[in-house]
C-alpha cells in the first residue's frame, strides 16, 4: 500500500515474520523488522544512507521501535517520513 513516499505491505506481512527493506532517491534506505520475544513485541526500523545493503552498512542514521500492531506500522511510516524529510534537507545541502 502506498503511504505518502513509502510503498509498504500491510501489517499481516510482518505478522508472518517477514522483513521489509526499501530505498528512496537511491541513498535513503530503511528496513522494518518484526521483533518478538516473550516479554515484548515491536516493529524495529533502521535507516541508513548510501548505496550499501543493510548487512554491510557502516552507520545507521536512525533507529526506532513502535508497537507491534497496524497502528504501530502507521507510526513507523510517520517516523520514516520525518527521517526522509530530514534526508531531503541534507541532500540539498550536500548535493547528493
Amino acid at each position: 500500500m502506498l503511504h505518502g513516499y513509502f510503498d509498504l505491505p500491510t501489517f499481516y506481512f510482518f505478522e508472518e515474520g517477514n522483513i521489509w527493506t526499501g530505498s528512496l532517491y537511491t541513498n535513503f534506505n530503511y528496513r522494518i523488522t518484526p521483533k518478538k520475544s516473550d516479554e515484548k513485541k515491536e516493529l524495529k526500523v533502521d535507516v541508513w544512507y548510501g548505496t550499501k545493503c543493510f548487512d554491510v552498512t557502516e552507520e545507521l542514521v536512525a533507529q526506532f521501535s513502535e508497537e507491534y500492531s497496524a497502528e504501530g506500522l502507521e507510526a513507523c511510516i510517520a517516523d520514516l517520513t520525518k527521517e526522509f524529510e530530514h534526508f531531503k534537507e541534507i541532500r540539498k545541502e550536500k548535493g547528493f
